[in-house]
């Protein structure tokens, strides 16, 4: 894929199979565990690179958020398609280490602003009630929140409900 797009500080490439211990690192991080696939869930890299394969074979846009100057990996961003048109999109994210900085928002605005561009209609994207961080990322990019999920994760023997958020291309 090369470069899917790029803001002032950061661009985004396609994802590689060699990204795979990089994400599981991620992805294990405790907060990030917590705030997104939840406590028990461990990612090893076989597991992460089986799910880049399977998401290249579904041609998902898949990328690695890289701060320009340095080429430092900090993050990634997908959209997972809901249809077979590719007009709406599941997005997920997350950042390594360079939390706290305005990445996580710079690199949301521009991968949306890519997939509207490609004719994306509607992006979801669904967060946890405590991940207050991330609600707040999405509503600054201009996604509303438009429902929950009741109840719908069991996490540290509580439920909590999971917030449902769209933009459409229309919204921008």
């Amino acid at each position: 894929m090369g470069i899917f797009c790029e803001s002032q500080r950061l661009y985004l490439r396609g994802v590689e199979l060699s990204d795979s211990s990089l994400l599981s690192r991620w992805k294990n991080d405790p907060l990030v565990r917590e705030m997104s696939t939840g406590l028990d869930t461990v990612i090893t890299p076989e597991n992460e690179e089986r799910d880049i394969r399977s998401s290249l074979e579904r041609g998902q846009v898949y990328c690695i958020i890289i701060l320009k100057g340095t080429d430092k990996p900090i993050g990634y961003v997908r959209a997972d398609w809901m249809d077979d048109t590719r007009q709406f999109a599941w997005l997920r994210f997350g950042l390594g280490e360079e939390r706290g900085k305005g990445y996580s928002k710079e690199a949301l605005r521009s991968f949306v602003s890519e997939l509207f561009r490609q004719g994306v209609h509607r992006i979801d994207a669904e967060v946890y009630d405590f991940n207050e961080v991330s609600r707040h990322v999405l509503q600054s990019v201009g996604f509303l929140h438009e429902g929950a999920r009741r109840e719908a994760h069991f996490q540290d023997g509580r439920f909590f409900d999971i917030l449902v958020y769209g933009l459409l291309s229309s919204d921008r």
